[in-house]
């Protein structure tokens, strides 16, 4: 079930329906199975040869890739499992590679990547091809050959299931039902055509099928999840809870304005004939989305994953360009005070839930003054990869971090936003 808010509601308590909130049953969905506990209900559905798609929205950490080059991560607790028994897979890579496995040689199969990942079908094939050939090489031309892993994007903002909007789905439906979602009234699901079998016609539902996919890719993931990453960090450590309450703030919602139409859109590709500056301020609209309740926690999570992905390339496109873009490295500066610090500016501690964030913060702490923590943090290659980043352009992180931690976060937002 989803539930959808125009953008002036606000969430309401349980049991109560606003006037012109929407509520709909999802029909496409017939049928679902748990992995850990009906592995062979799912192997037999992934091996159907009348199965001809599959889709994937399971976050970028779940694939067990490195998120600065796409590579294999052996120490991703899956993925290791998986290459000791791959006939038991856990993984997503070990879970395509068995099915593959037990597929007929002659049923083709396209698997589309809808994750925030940039190029995610050509990673995820990447990562296909390595596992396989670690674990069952004779799969690797089947994969080359048999599968299509067209690149996507998909756009609309869907907050985690919370209590509230839980039991908001329970009257409305008058049953239980755990996988309720709340939305946004906004959605954009763009998919490259190269597929290997035929497809639904999605186009008849609004899909935009193109031959590239990444203008529409690189202009979300650089405005859209770009900004969400920055008011995420932010709220977290100004202690606002949701991304609402982080627009509601006159010098946030200055900030993440001048990010966005100062900085972002000067490394944005855009598509042809796009108005890529209305997207923006259509985004800073769905940014006051109140009903949403879009948690900044939430956001935060898995850091090292989408920073790598959401602003260095943007910051490695303004390098390149000789571009000034002190809005997205001061919010590089806040990440990694949030992850150095722990703790909002009131002193909160600060749930930090990114497996990946362990290594970085060890450097972060073990590094002393802010200059050589920027610095140790850009030597992190799982992160920020392998490639140096220029000493001044560090220089530049550092004294934002310092304004940061001299004046607090409000003056570091209001030196940038002028």
């Amino acid at each position: 079930m989803q539930r959808l808010h125009p953008n002036h509601l606000d969430l309401l308590a349980p049991g109560v329906l606003r006037p012109h909130t929407q509520a709909r049953v999802v029909g496409a969905l017939t049928q679902a199975w748990h992995a850990p506990t009906q592995r062979e209900l799912v192997m037999q559905a992934l091996a159907d040869p009348r199965v001809k798609v599959v889709t994937l929205t399971v976050t970028e950490k779940a694939y067990g890739l490195h998120p600065s080059s796409g590579l294999l991560d052996e120490s991703h607790p899956d993925v290791a499992a998986d290459l000791k028994t791959p006939h038991l897979p856990c993984s997503v890579l070990g879970w395509l590679c068995a099915a593959l496995a037990r597929r007929p040689a002659n049923a083709p199969l396209n698997v589309l990547c809808c994750d925030n990942m940039n190029r995610n079908g050509d990673v995820l094939k990447g990562g296909l091809v390595e596992f396989a050939r670690r674990t069952a090489p004779h799969l690797v031309g089947r994969i080359e050959d048999q599968w299509a892993l067209p690149n996507t994007m998909v756009d609309r903002i869907v907050p985690a299931a919370t209590p509230q909007s839980l039991a908001w789905a329970s009257e409305a439906l008058g049953l239980r039902d755990e996988s309720a979602l709340v939305c946004e009234p906004f959605r954009q699901w763009v998919i490259e055509d190269r597929f290997i079998t035929d497809r639904p016609r999605w186009e008849e539902a609004g899909v935009l099928l193109v031959d590239a996919v990444a203008p529409y890719q690189d202009m979300k993931l650089r405005l859209l999840n770009a900004a969400h990453s920055a008011i995420a960090y932010v709220g977290q450590c100004m202690g606002l809870s949701t991304v609402a309450e982080v627009m509601a703030h006159p010098v946030c919602s200055a900030y993440i304005r001048s990010l966005m139409l100062d900085d972002l859109l000067k490394v944005t590709p855009v598509p042809a004939g796009y108005d890529a500056r209305r997207y923006v301020l259509d985004l800073l609209h769905r940014f006051e989305n109140a009903a949403l309740a879009h948690r900044t926690e939430q956001i935060a999570m898995d850091g090292t994953q989408k920073v790598a992905v959401r602003w260095l390339p943007g910051l490695r496109a303004g390098l390149q360009q000789g571009q000034s873009l002190p809005r997205l490295m001061s919010a590089l500066a806040v990440w990694l005070h949030y992850l150095d610090r722990g703790c909002s500016a009131s002193g909160q501690a600060l749930h930090i839930q990114d497996p990946g964030a362990a290594a970085l913060q060890a450097r972060l702490h073990a590094a002393e003054g802010l200059h050589h923590k920027v610095l140790a943090a850009c030597q992190h290659e799982a992160v920020f990869g392998p490639n140096d980043w220029p000493r001044e352009w560090a220089l530049e992180v550092t004294q934002h971090w310092s304004l940061l931690e001299g004046q607090g976060l409000a003056a570091l937002m209001g030196s940038v936003s002028r």
